[in-house]
């Protein structure tokens, strides 16, 4: 009777791990098509480059079940130090199509620094949205981001 109370415990411990993956446990990650954080792009360079920059694979950070690649192990430091300071808003989901309660990648080229904060955008069009009213966008955004953790 014990090994089948162990056999029962076993089974339901792994039905509790399959049923959401690692990075389902708290709020989720673009990761693209290629499987890695904003597709790649280096999240430190907008801050130290003022610019979208792809990050090299040989520079990663796991952070929130995700890699993250930076353009030098120097950049990859800072991020692992203090991720909540560089990553993007939102996971890195597009923050104008989460403001409308859908949760869509986003195009790293298209991007925002407001109030110390990074937002991408899967289109220009949502970052001209964005310009015109970011309080707004910002505030339907993490209202449904808040839904989804």
């Amino acid at each position: 009777m014990l090994d089948l109370t162990r056999r029962s415990f076993i089974t339901a411990a792994a039905s509790l791990c399959l049923a959401r993956p690692a990075f389902a446990i708290g709020h989720p990650v673009s990761t693209g098509s290629n499987g890695v954080a904003i597709q790649g792009y280096d999240t430190h360079a907008y801050w130290g480059k003022g610019a979208a920059h792809m990050g090299d694979p040989s520079h990663l950070v796991e952070w929130r079940g995700a890699p993250w690649q930076f353009s030098t192990a120097t950049e990859a430091e800072m991020f692992a130090a203090t991720p909540a300071r560089f990553a993007p808003q939102f996971g890195g989901f597009c923050t104008r199509a989460m403001s409308f309660k859908k949760v869509v990648d986003s195009d790293p080229m298209v991007w925002r620094i407001f109030e110390a904060k990074l937002y991408l955008f899967a289109r220009p069009k949502g970052g001209k949205a964005f310009d015109k009213d970011a309080a707004t966008i910002i505030a339907k955004a993490q209202a449904h981001w808040d839904t989804l953790g």
